[in-house]
């Protein structure tokens, strides 16, 4: 009787262990993957395991020397080493002032160059601006401008004009002032010798000349120069020349010249100028002050002719300005019919022209008046500078 109840109980027991067993080796939903590498790399299990079987129930390979408690979980887990992570980018402080390009600024923003107060001191691609390094003026040649700034007074612009002129104004004395520095660095002319008129040169014409010029050609021997020193328009300069000289080239006029006579270079008339008497060779401390302050006085011309430039587009802007209004009110009084012949159409199209110039009178005559005169090239220099 107690052998029956015990194998009673043993088979209950075995039901329950196998039912047990039954549940858990029940194939459930497959785990999610591990976020790393491993879920990209192959489990290597067998093909005919059972289901449900992973790499969780695969040998782990963990070396025997391994430390107690070591497992898979803390093993490499052969997926390739993840990249590394990326630091967060930091913002570089930059300090007030500097440059984007590669200079420094002090008051200002420069684009690859050095700025001072907010003007770039190197190329600056600005219309009428001098590039490249200023001139280093020598204590000498600043005495010198100052003294000019006393002798040469600045003319007085008349109240009411528009800033375009009152800048043409300025400009023009700087070249005045700047000329006259020259002519102090140089040296008088030899005794009995007069100074080279530009102004009225002609074939016979003779006198000193100590300037510099610009080849602007060169053909058959004779190079086409545009001396410092203004020349009329229409008057076009020549020099011999045995050598093949650049066009572009800054050559040195010094000396006794004399209007030779009249070629014809590239079909058009070139007054011949030849040298008579060489001058002297200007020591090095003299030569080196004139050459600073011709490269004042052209930039002072190159400041000039800017500012000529821009007064003469304001003055247009304003004219054109003025003229589409009254053009715009001309065509409202006087309608074009719908009906018009073409000769009729250009009648009225002439009237409204005429109507439309007396209307702008008035305005133009203020422009007139605010802007002034548009000058020429540049403000008259003494001859032979």
């Amino acid at each position: 009787m107690r052998t029956r109840f015990l194998l009673a109980a043993l088979a209950a027991s075995g039901l329950w262990a196998g039912a047990a067993v039954a549940q858990v080796a029940q194939p459930g939903p497959a785990p999610k993957p591990p976020a790393s590498n491993p879920a990209t790399t192959p489990d290597n299990t067998p093909r005919d395991v059972k289901p449900g079987t992973g790499p969780a129930t695969q040998p782990d390979n963990t070396p025997r020397e391994a430390p107690k408690g070591t497992g898979p979980a803390t093993q490499p887990d052969n997926g390739g080493n993840p990249p590394p992570a990326r630091p967060p980018a930091t913002a570089v402080p930059t300090a007030p002032g500097t440059a984007v390009g590669g200079g420094t600024a002090v008051g200002g923003t420069a684009t690859g160059g050095t700025a001072v107060g907010g003007m770039a001191t190197g190329t600056t691609g600005v219309a009428g601006t001098t590039t490249g390094k200023a001139i280093v003026v020598p204590p000498e040649l600043a005495k010198l401008e100052a003294q000019a700034a006393v002798e040469v007074a600045a003319p007085a612009v008349p109240a009411g004009r528009a800033p375009e002129a009152k800048r043409v104004a300025e400009a023009a004395i700087r070249v005045q002032r700047a000329t006259w520095v020259v002519e102090k660095l140089l040296p008088a002319p030899p005794d009995g010798v007069s100074r080279f008129d530009f102004t009225t040169v002609k074939v016979g014409a003779h006198g000193w000349i100590d300037t510099t010029a610009e080849v602007a050609s060169t053909s058959n021997g004779v190079a086409v120069i545009r001396p410092a020193a203004n020349v009329p328009e229409g008057i076009v300069i020549g020099m011999p020349t045995a050598d093949a000289i650049a066009v572009g080239k800054t050559v040195d006029l010094r000396g006794d010249f004399a209007i030779e006579k009249a070629v014809t270079v590239d079909g058009r008339e070139v007054l011949l100028l030849k040298a008579v008497t060489p001058a002297q060779v200007l020591d090095a401390a003299t030569a080196k002050l004139v050459t600073a302050a011709r490269h004042r006085l052209e930039e002072a011309k190159a400041e000039y002719a800017n500012a000529v430039a821009v007064l003469a587009a304001a003055r247009k802007k304003a004219m054109d300005a003025a003229l589409d209004r009254a053009s715009v009110e001309a065509a409202k009084r006087l309608p074009v019919p719908d009906n018009a012949t073409g000769e009729e159409r250009i009648r009225t199209k002439r009237d409204q022209d005429d109507l439309a110039r007396k209307l702008a009178q008035p305005e133009v005559e203020k422009i007139v008046a605010l802007y002034g005169d548009v000058p020429g090239s540049g403000p008259a220099t003494p001859a032979g500078r």
